[in-house]
């Protein structure tokens, strides 16, 4: 979890940056696959699979 927590401030800093300089990223994806799920009283719980293909663009201002 404290990895986690280190790659979502990690991220924060660079996309508060980006917004700085009103830049934007584009992200090409190609059958990406993310399986996701919860934890619930102690149990994994999965909750569905997202399934991208393209790009997706973000941009900060």
């Amino acid at each position: 979890m404290a990895e986690e927590q280190e790659w979502a401030n990690l991220l924060a800093e660079v996309f508060d940056k980006l917004t700085q300089k009103h830049a934007s990223i584009t992200y090409d994806f190609e059958n990406l696959e993310m399986k996701g799920k919860v934890e619930r009283g102690g149990k994994i719980v999965p909750t569905g699979t997202v399934s991208l293909s393209g790009k997706l663009t973000i941009t900060a201002k």
